[in-house]
């Protein structure tokens, strides 16, 4: 009896034990949600305009081009997955405090998954990929920026600098997740972004 007893217990104590992890990861996710969705709410409006032309900016303003992506496994690759993925992807972005999100439209891709030293690349298969690439005109001086992906519950924040007179360059390249054999890739979803200004990682 003693025997059965001290089962249950053990039961319960990886029961408890499980739900509490449980618990935390669904708090660590609805706290990104949290901070994604007010960041949808833009708390200012003259930050920064969008533009189109290659006009050089005037005196006293800045254009930044602001380009990331992702990759995605496609539709029906898991037998069970997350509901169907939509034809585009939505990036947030939020600048000191003025918000907008990029709606940017799928192309599917085959990469080789080895490279040409035999190495697996993280980006390797067949996928779906989502890029866009897009200029801003704001003052210069030093920048908060947030970076979100509302579709995965993730997000990321930078501080940076720009410099009048000069073309920058802000880039966020995805590092994908690892499996069980410590395999990197796109198939497993993102783990983070790596945050480029003109070349040099700042994040």
């Amino acid at each position: 009896m003693q025997g059965v007893s001290d089962s249950h217990m053990r039961v319960r104590v990886i029961s408890i034990f499980i739900g509490i992890v449980m618990l935390i990861g669904l708090e660590g996710c609805g706290g990104a949600s949290k901070q994604i969705r007010a960041k949808f709410q833009s708390v200012a409006g003259d930050v920064f305009t969008e533009i189109k032309n290659e006009q050089p900016p005037p005196k006293g303003s800045v254009d930044l081009m602001i380009k990331a992506f992702i990759k995605t496994y496609p539709q029906g690759h898991y037998l069970l997955e997350r509901p169907p993925r939509r034809k585009d992807y939505s990036f947030l972005i939020n600048i000191d405090g003025q918000a907008v999100v990029w709606n940017v439209e799928g192309k599917g891709e085959i990469t080789p998954v080895y490279d040409e030293n035999g190495k697996r690349t993280p980006e390797g298969g067949r996928g779906i990929r989502y890029l866009f690439n897009n200029k801003i005109r704001l003052r210069p001086g030093s920048h908060h920026v947030f970076f979100g992906l509302p579709n995965e519950d993730y997000y990321t924040e930078v501080e940076i600098s720009l410099r009048e007179g000069e073309m920058h360059t802000l880039e966020f390249q995805p590092v994908y997740a690892m499996s069980r054999r410590r395999v990197r890739s796109f198939y497993h979803g993102i783990k983070s972004y790596d945050v480029f200004l003109d070349g040099t990682r700042i994040k």
